[in-house]
């Protein structure tokens, strides 16, 4: 039997779940403490009378994710794979620097987005995931490593789980749980132009990066099929209105593919888009994927790319790639890539 994830509570709804059964609700933040900061993974020794743990553990489970692999990069990145209660392959990534401990969070398992260059993508959609389990995955790299920055951009679009995505930067921002700034919650969408929108209304505390990956609607609809629903037009009126409202500076995701991206033509179509805007912007070349009429430029061909987009004071920085060795990097995600790397 499956319960529901104590984690994926807010505090409001804990408390009211104590109040019905005859508990104080006080006891609702002693809980939150004991699950988030404590980072408890069972029920054993919660301080509270034994009737109410009997009670919670009857009635919620605390740890969703069983894992079933671990693997470690020459880089010093570490990929898990988890599994669901329903048997459904997560996949979490840590990137550690001397400095900082980036975790790449998945919100679904799988994808339905679709884009061609990403593995993910391949797998289809098997389900969201619960809030719960998005910050399982966080508090499961958090006994080894402190983490300073969370990255939704793992498995699935954020943005089309966005009440478990809400709820989960809600948890890690709160000062009493988690107590994570909001610069240092990113949450990265293929272009969902509503739930942009609903971002800004729901009041997320988070920094928003849109995978832009190529600035032309021809060459961008080839790539990623959510542009034949909203194309750039209406992305950029959503990034528009998203960082006048909130003050806040986007982050754009450019992919670097040979002969698509990375051309002089490519080039001025992004300066022509980035450059009347408070955005900055990653360059990301294409990392190993199954598509075989994608290929990476070569090093001289990103470089003249680059150079050509900075002459115009566009901020572009070029992200190194992370975990490449263990299918770990930016759309290598996949349950089926794992059967591809030696372990």
């Amino acid at each position: 039997m499956k319960f529901q994830d104590i984690k994926s509570l807010s505090q409001e709804e804990l408390r009211l779940f104590l109040l019905d059964n005859g508990h104080k609700p006080y006891r609702a933040e002693q809980i939150r403490t004991w699950v988030f900061k404590q980072k408890m993974q069972t029920y054993e020794g919660l301080n509270v009378p034994a009737e109410l743990c009997h009670l919670l553990e009857s009635s919620f489970s605390i740890k969703s994710l069983r894992e079933e692999l671990k693997m470690q990069s020459a880089d010093g990145t570490i990929k898990w794979l988890y599994k669901t209660p329903d048997n459904l392959p997560v996949e979490t990534v840590m990137i550690p620097t001397e400095t900082r401990a980036s975790v790449c969070v998945s919100t679904q398992s799988g994808c339905a987005m679709g884009c061609v260059f990403c593995r993910t993508g391949s797998m289809k959609l098997n389900r969201s995931l619960e809030a719960g389990e998005i910050l399982e995955q966080i508090i499961n790299v958090m006994q080894i490593k402190q983490v300073t920055n969370v990255i939704f951009m793992g498995m699935g679009e954020p943005l089309m789980n966005l009440e478990a995505v809400h709820r989960a930067c809600v948890c890690l921002h709160d000062q009493k749980t988690f107590s994570m700034g909001k610069g240092r919650l990113t949450i990265s969408t293929s272009g969902i132009v509503p739930k942009i929108a609903e971002l800004l209304e729901r009041g997320t505390p988070c920094q928003l990066a849109v995978s832009l990956v190529a600035a032309d609607n021809e060459t961008r609809g080839s790539l990623m099929p959510v542009n034949k629903t909203w194309d750039l037009t209406e992305l950029l009126k959503a990034i528009d209105n998203y960082m006048e409202k909130s003050g806040e500076w986007v982050t754009l995701e450019y992919i670097l593919i040979k002969d698509k991206t990375c051309t002089k033509t490519a080039a001025k179509n992004l300066i022509r888009i980035v450059k009347p805007r408070r955005c900055k912007v990653n360059a990301i070349v294409l990392n190993d994927n199954e598509n075989p009429e994608l290929q990476a430029p070569s090093e001289q061909e990103v470089n003249e790319f680059l150079n050509f987009v900075r002459a115009e004071s566009v901020q572009i920085n070029i992200r190194n790639p992370r975990g490449r060795d263990i299918l770990a990097a930016c759309g290598q995600l996949s349950n089926n890539s794992l059967s591809k790397v030696a372990v």
